[in-house]
């Protein structure tokens, strides 16, 4: 996780320096965390695979003020693609509970201002605050090659057009969930196919049109608004749901609701050649303006038959089948050495959170936030769960598994297994339940200590044994490592274990003296471990596992985990 924060207590105080340092061709996304904050700025998005998440959607705020009437190096007016305070031209990328304004002011004054423009493919937005007043939201391409001067290098992935206004057919992808979007003219516009989901539209006091499609007539869908609430603070009639800013153009509205500010007429047009079309309608309208008989007479009423065939997967489905209601879970890992990540120059040391990823069941992204030297204490006193909380959401797992530091006796680590212990794991359990998330307790691995007849020593005293009464207690899997990791140590023998150990002779290029660690991993070690993990999780039982974990996480489990072929138990 990478930590932007302006009072300089994360990695950087600039979210556009945290995005260019994203390594290029990353395949899992690279997680930000936005601390709360007012960050004055112009951001583009280059990289693929990111995810942004604020502290709050109110709390945490990027804004910057540019207008169509600014003025270029060459004197000449920016115009609005050249505008936006966030430009996204990553494909793949999701921002989270973020307010993301345009602070340039009244578009009869300024022009038009956009707050996001969204130019890469499957975008997603949750829980976000997008405000501005003319043009606040675009999903379409990127403009070339006038916008090269504000974007520089960062054109990403994103589809590309000299001419935005031509409508091209366009297989990109738009998804808005739980969001509010505030604006006044042609303030959703754009040609990209997009999904609103349970989302506030709200009108500023000028009035104007909620939207501005520029769908092809090639393209079957354009802007498509589910369960919406649409209200304003302008004079009653003075919002119209959209014009069309291409002759095909393409908007539904889908069971939403609409307040007295909605014009009668709904839809207008917008001149003589581009008029509204059978391409534009609404289905089951709610509210004070759900009188359809005034509306314009050429825009759609659809039918229950009409509404059933536009969902989702219709409209965002594409080649892919993407469905971005359904997000792909993160594993969160919380633990410590010999779990964490290591760089290339500690190789062949190796924490087995490291190695978990490509052994997954199924799809997920391993996102491993261990530590070395942490205890359950220190990580949560040094606020690594709460920032963990910010980014859990509903079906992610919380990987939980510390003991090695808990034992030492130093004050700021140290926990007693029969109080503090299990205090602090019931706070990551906690944490995770709260959120929808699964916590998963994994006891720590064994040591490689052998006694005297070649027989290995468990070194953990009873903190494990409190991890297992605390699973069984709270009723949540536990994947029993230390039990596992004792059973491959009697199995390969004092001599042979060294290999899943970091012992390394001397000369090595990173180990000059040599090194022979008997508690981190090398690189073997660390995939055999992950493996285990992951036979913990599956076992014989997958099916009933897999339901646990995705459908009901509170469910009792007791039953399940009691059984060898979960708890990895010999």
């Amino acid at each position: 996780m990478v930590i932007v924060a302006r009072d300089g207590s994360g990695d950087y105080t600039s979210l556009q320096e945290a995005i260019d340092r994203i390594p290029d061709g990353s395949g899992a996304p690279t997680l930000i965390l936005i601390r709360r904050g007012v960050y004055q700025e112009r951001v583009v998005i280059h990289r693929n695979h990111v995810r942004l998440v604020g502290e709050s959607a109110e709390d945490t705020v990027l804004t910057a003020c540019a207008a169509a009437t600014d003025r270029d190096r060459n004197g000449l007016e920016k115009g609005t693609f050249r505008t936006a305070t966030l430009m996204i031209t990553g494909n793949d990328v999701e921002i989270d509970h973020l307010t993301i304004r345009n602070d340039a002011g009244d578009g009869r004054a300024v022009g038009q201002a956009v707050a996001v423009y969204a130019a890469g493919d499957r975008g997603v937005f949750r829980g976000c605050r997008l405000i501005a007043h003319q043009d606040t939201l675009f999903c379409g391409p990127l403009r070339i090659p006038n916008g090269t001067e504000d974007t520089g290098a960062r054109c990403g992935n994103a589809e590309a057009y000299y001419r935005i206004e031509d409508g091209h057919e366009t297989h990109s992808r738009q998804y808005f969930e739980d969001c509010y979007i505030e604006g006044d003219v042609d303030f959703i516009f754009g040609c990209y196919r997009s999904w609103f989901e349970g989302c506030t539209l709200h009108m500023g006091p000028r009035g104007g049109w909620y939207t501005a499609a520029n769908t092809s007539a090639a393209q079957p869908y354009g802007f498509v608004f589910h369960r919406c609430e649409l209200t304003g603070s302008c004079a009653p009639g003075q919002a119209f749901l959209g014009r069309p800013w291409r002759g095909s153009a393409a908007t539904v509205f889908l069971d939403c609701g609409m307040d007295e500010h909605v014009a009668p007429e709904g839809f207008t047009d917008w001149d003589a050649g581009r008029r509204v079309t059978a391409r534009c309608g609404e289905w089951h309208t709610r509210g004070a303006r759900a009188d359809q008989s005034t509306r314009h007479p050429a825009q759609k009423r659809l039918t229950e038959e009409d509404a059933l065939v536009i969902t989702l997967p219709a409209v965002l489905g594409g080649w892919d089948g993407w469905r971005p209601d359904r997000p792909v879970p993160t594993w969160f890992l919380c633990g410590d050495s010999t779990m964490a990540n290591y760089g290339p120059e500690a190789a062949p040391m190796t924490g087995w959170g490291q190695r978990l990823q490509p052994q997954l069941p199924d799809a997920g992204y391993v996102q491993n936030e261990a530590v070395c030297g942490r205890s359950s204490k220190s990580f949560v006193e040094e606020g690594r769960l709460r920032d963990i909380a910010s980014c859990l959401r509903a079906g992610d797992r919380l990987v939980i598994s510390f003991s090695h530091n808990d034992e030492k006796e130093d004050p700021a680590r140290h926990t007693t297994p029969e109080q503090t212990f299990p205090e602090y794991l019931n706070r990551f359990i906690d944490t995770a339940l709260e959120r929808g998330a699964q916590p998963i307790l994994a006891t720590p691995i064994a040591r490689r200590v052998f006694d005297q007849n070649g027989h290995p020593v468990p070194t953990h005293g009873i903190y494990p044994e409190t991890m297992r009464e605390l699973a069984k207690r709270r009723n949540i899997p536990l994947i029993d490592l230390e039990r596992a990791t004792m059973a491959l140590l009697e199995e390969e023998g004092e001599e042979k274990s060294k290999r899943l150990f970091c012992h390394v002779a001397q000369g090595h290029l990173h180990y000059p003296e040599g090194l022979a660690d008997n508690s981190h991993l090398h690189e073997r070690g660390a995939a055999r471990i992950a493996k285990q993990f992951v036979e913990g999780l599956t076992g014989k039982n997958y099916g009933e596992v897999k339901n646990a974990l995705t459908e009901k996480p509170e469910q009792d489990l007791e039953k399940l985990i009691a059984r060898e072929d979960l708890v990895m138990s010999r």
